[in-house]
């Protein structure tokens, strides 16, 4: 594996300096995920909160307790999920994303929301501004206007002689539509054609939505960025090796585990740094006083050991411009 170095350098997590011991007394944290158990040992991503939390002074069963609700990648379950967590209880509520941040939204106005990744808050109305976000809700964004159409256009820069390509969605996630729409403008103008989404709101439905990809024969495929797709990236990448689809994915652990290249945000970092937002609101910051904080570090991974088995090789301007290659 040879990684390169970004040339954007990622927001220092707080300095140990300024790691002050909680408040006393029992914190109840709400956690709301659309993907699986946060407290699964095996999650790639929430160990680092857990332990960027012990790093603030808060352990669990000694002055914390994590109320833990997820959707097993089915986004129609987060109301209900949001509404157990205000039942419970909690102080306040972290959430992965926007589909989590919606709902949590939307069941409360008062109950402070710390948002680890998603889209502009400001652009989904959770949020006045970024600076001073105004409301109930602060925390990270993973993704910025545009981010999908780089990681479309990177997908048509690897494969210059492809003109067909599919793509796999899920509706029920709130930035859907503008996910598409960013797609359909680099299609519209490059000159190529973007087959009718391939739609999946739960597991059970990612055959038909398999199926559909292989009726229509496109020549790549590109996956949405959704917590359903996370959960079963498996399924879907040996969906797209079995078609020899080369695909472009949304999360680095897509690459990592044998898809042939993903375009995105450091999502591990922005676990590391949200505990920050938690420790200043359980110290008595208002979520809509502590500025959202945009992504600084992401890249291009690409897996060379999936490309050989495709059949296919990386053009090198792209390869230049991958910030990590697996071998």
């Amino acid at each position: 594996m040879i990684s390169r170095r970004n040339t954007i350098a990622f927001l220092a997590l707080a300095p140990a300096a300024a790691w002050a011991q909680p408040a006393p007394g029992m914190h109840r944290i709400g956690v709301l995920s659309a993907g699986y158990n946060p407290k699964a040992k095996d999650h790639p991503n929430f160990p680092t909160f857990f332990a960027a939390m012990r790093k603030f002074g808060y352990e669990e069963g000694r002055n914390v307790v994590y109320e833990a609700r997820n959707a097993d990648g089915a986004n129609v379950r987060l109301p209900q999920l949001a509404r157990e967590l205000i039942a419970a209880g909690v102080q306040l509520v972290v959430v992965t994303g926007s589909s989590e941040a919606n709902a949590m939204f939307r069941a409360t106005a008062t109950l402070p929301i710390v948002m680890i990744h998603g889209a502009d808050p400001v652009e989904q109305g959770f949020a006045v501004s970024l600076a001073r976000p105004g409301r109930n809700l602060t925390g990270l964004i993973a993704v910025t206007s545009g981010f999908s159409a780089k990681a479309f256009a990177l997908l048509t820069e690897a494969l210059p002689s492809a003109k067909r390509f599919s793509v796999l969605g899920n509706p029920s996630q709130v930035t859907y539509r503008d996910q598409r729409a960013e797609l359909e403008r680099v299609a519209d103008e490059k000159g190529l054609t973007l087959l009718p989404t391939a739609e999946a709101r739960r597991p059970e439905e990612l055959d038909t939505a398999f199926a559909r990809i292989a009726h229509d024969k496109p020549q790549a495929l590109f996956v949405q960025s959704d917590a359903l797709f996370f959960v079963h990236r498996k399924r879907i990448i040996e969906f797209a090796a079995q078609q020899k689809l080369p695909t472009m994915y949304r999360f680095t652990e897509d690459a990592e585990a044998g898809g042939l290249m993903a375009f995105a945000t450091f999502y591990r970092d922005l676990y590391g740094r949200a505990p920050a937002f938690v420790d200043k609101i359980l110290k008595g910051a208002k979520p809509g006083d502590i500025p959202i904080e945009q992504p600084t570090r992401f890249g291009l991974w690409v897996n060379l050991k999936t490309a050989r088995a495709l059949g296919f090789t990386f053009p090198p301007t792209v390869l230049a411009r991958a910030e990590r290659v697996i071998e």
